[in-house]
Formats: C-alpha cells, sequence, structure tokens
C-alpha cells in the first residue's frame, strides 16, 4: 500500500515506477506483486502505522480481499 503525496500521480506508470524500483533494490522474494494507493494509512496518533489494520485487507496469499 502507498500513500500517494499528489493523488493525481497515482496510477499505472506510478505503479511501474515503483514496482521497478523494488524489483532493483529488493530480493525477488521480497517485491510486492501490486501496488496498491489509498488516500490515508491507518496510524497511531503519535504516527506509528498499524500493521494489523493494513494485514486485515489481504489474504493468506498476499492478495487484496476488499476495497
Amino acid at each position: 500500500m502507498v500513500q500517494p503525496v499528489d493523488r493525481a500521480a497515482a496510477g499505472a506508470d506510478l505503479e511501474a515506477e515503483l514496482l521497478a524500483h523494488c524489483r532493483a533494490a529488493l530480493a525477488t522474494y521480497k517485491c510486492p506483486r501490486t501496488v496498491d494507493f489509498v488516500d490515508e494509512l491507518p496510524r497511531d496518533p503519535n504516527g506509528k502505522l498499524y500493521k494489523r489494520l493494513l494485514r486485515e485487507h489481504y489474504g493468506a496469499d498476499g492478495i487484496r480481499t476488499t476495497e
């Protein structure tokens, strides 16, 4: 999941750029298969991400299960 600074920039071109960057910088097994753009990531009041809430959107196989 990515929270873009400019929501208008979120799209296929940005997704391809992010995936290419991940493939160049990460091991193959750590690279995401897709990029999901969200308006706001779930955060604790101190700024920490709620990983549990992020994981709830994906099944055991890593495929997004809710919209």
